[in-house]
């Protein structure tokens, strides 16, 4: 419900702040008063357009707020603050809207920045406002069918289709996701099997590039390193005419044992002479093992093969711009796409099987769905026209009609729209097209009397409803709108005492001359006693009659 409601510098109004109950509320006054303004401030919180020329003059800027108080955040309301970042803080919504004459206009959703199409879409959901075709849910054809989906004897169908539909659709999406891997797949068969035969050919393994290069960089200075091989052997062994290093190491270190023998001083060299001898015989044998290994003549024929392949590994690097590991990537990739595309044909069958299953489960749904809004509507076509009897429309008749589709959609099998004919004769005609905006008012006031708990909309305006009515059938007007209030907030702009007698509060607009000479609109809340006198007005002056009758209006009311 709207809690609060602040006006600052709009048009007439130029400091107004109202607070407000739930059930019935009325606004009355002389015409020309301002009441319009309410409305249009009141628009301006549901996303309506603002123009500089809303501001009031000697000002330059304007700005409307308003308080939501939500008891219970209903599923599109709480979908909508969480997709927007915003947090109803204690139960309560607080919109500002703030008009400059430089342009510079600024839209705040609990101190969330919004454009003016998202507080246009907040709006919807919470207030819908009669008089203008402004906030209409009732002339916008898409909201017709959540209309007829509110309706207890539908509800639970519609939540199965919803399943049902979304399944199919899960099951459309990976079914055609499928097909487009396939297709893409199929477009590119040549060159993955040109990629996957390349890199086969060439195998390439993990660190291969690494250690080609470690063994390329041996094998370039095989003849140095055999040189010195050699050369080491022969400086141990000795040539012909001269004994071995080995044998003249050995032959000291026995002279150290014998020197050892006769003083001690000559021990530790003992030590070191039998580590030398050692190191000596490891590496005569490593020098000829080293010999045996390298000494050949077939290392310029492995330099050559070396050679070659990282030439090719090189070619195919710049080609596919990667690294060696990326190489094995590739081929891996390659051989697993062509697989899936081996495969594809049997997975895409298995998918179109499923999505011909989930298209007759949802189609069965939708069915279902189908038959309950027929019966549901069945009902309610014929009571909104008897409700349209009593508010008004002699020989009109109210219509829901189911347009079939071909395919699934995610309402059902049908779009819905509402056609009425509001005249004994005339044909039917979608709801925009033949009615004035106080009959859509209270066409409108017979469908939320229908629909009562069950409407998601808490909050509901209207300004045109009494236009053209009067007597009896005004009386009829006031027992709907209370009625209403009982599950609505409810407030309503009248001219007929027989509306305002009806209400729970009751707001007096009024205009007044400041002693500065500017004119101002004011909003005051009236007490039993306030009531009287202006029901008295509106009855037709402050008679004694009138006064009498204003006051057997109220105390019928109590």
């Amino acid at each position: 419900m709207i809690r609060e409601l602040r006006i600052r510098n709009l048009a007439l109004i130029e400091n107004l702040a109202l607070e407000f109950d739930g059930g019935f509320t009325v606004f009355t006054g002389e015409t020309g008063a301002g009441k319009s303004i309410l409305i249009g401030a009141i628009g301006l919180l549901l996303g309506d357009r603002a123009s500089s020329e809303m501001i009031r003059s000697g000002f330059d800027e304007a700005e409307v707020s308003g308080c939501l108080e939500i008891e219970k955040v209903r599923a599109k309301l709480g979908s909508f603050l969480k997709e927007a970042g915003i947090e109803a803080e204690d139960g309560s919504i607080i919109i500002r809207r703030n008009i400059s004459k430089t342009g510079k206009n600024k839209i705040l959703v609990n101190q969330v920045p919004l454009p003016l199409s998202s507080l246009k879409a907040l709006g919807d959901l919470w207030i819908d406002l009669h008089g203008q075709h402004q906030h209409q849910s009732l002339l916008n054809e898409d909201t017709h069918v959540d209309i007829v989906d509110a309706l207890p004897e539908v509800l639970p169908a519609r939540d199965t289709y919803a399943s049902s539909y979304n399944s199919y659709m899960i099951a459309q999406r990976e079914l055609h996701d499928a097909q487009k891997a396939a297709r893409d797949l199929a477009d590119k068969r040549d060159i993955l099997e040109f990629q996957h035969k390349e890199l086969s050919a060439l195998n390439p393994q993990k660190n291969e590039e690494d250690e080609l290069e470690q063994e390329l960089s041996l094998l370039s200075t095989s003849a140095q390193r055999v040189e010195c091989a050699k050369g080491i052997l022969e400086l141990m062994n000795g040539s012909s005419s001269s004994e071995s290093l080995q044998k003249k190491l050995t032959q000291i270190k026995r002279k150290l044992e014998t020197l050892g023998k006769y003083d001690p001083a000559a021990l530790p060299y003992m030590n070191d002479m039998e580590t030398v001898v050692s190191t000596c015989s490891d590496l005569d044998t490593f020098c000829s093992v080293y010999l045996g290994k390298n000494g050949g003549d077939n290392s310029q024929a492995r330099i050559e093969t070396i050679n070659s392949r990282l030439s090719k590994i090189q070619r195919l690097k710049k080609k596919y711009s990667c690294d060696i590991n990326g190489l094995i990537d590739k081929k891996q990739q390659a051989a697993k796409n062509l697989s899936l595309l081996e495969n594809s044909n049997s997975d895409i069958e298995l998918l179109q099987k499923n999505s011909t299953k989930a298209r007759q489960s949802c189609v069965g749904s939708a069915s279902a769905l189908t038959a309950a809004r027929k019966k549901a509507l069945a009902v309610f076509d014929r009571e909104i026209t008897r409700r349209m009897e009593q508010l008004g429309f002699s020989g009109g008749v109210w219509q829901t009609e189911l347009r079939p589709l071909d395919e699934p959609a995610p309402q059902g099998l049908e779009e819905i729209r509402f056609l009425v004919k509001t005249n004994q004769g005339e044909p039917f005609l979608p709801l925009a097209k033949t009615a004035s905006g106080g009959e859509i008012s209270r066409l409108m006031l017979a469908v939320k009397s229908i629909l009562a708990g069950h409407d998601e909309i808490p909050v509901l305006i209207f300004d045109e409803i009494d236009t053209g009515i009067g007597g009896v059938l005004a009386g009829e007007v006031s027992k709907a709108l209370y009625s209403l209030s009982s599950t609505h907030q409810v407030l309503c702009i009248s001219h007929l005492h027989q509306i305002a007698s009806a209400a729970d509060n009751h707001y007096l607009v009024s205009k007044r001359t400041t002693g500065d000479g500017r004119t101002i609109t004011e909003v005051c809340r009236l007490d039993d006693g306030q009531r009287v006198t202006e029901i008295a007005r509106m009855l037709g002056g402050e008679s004694q009659a009138s006064i009498q009758h204003a006051e057997q209006l109220l105390k019928k009311r109590r």
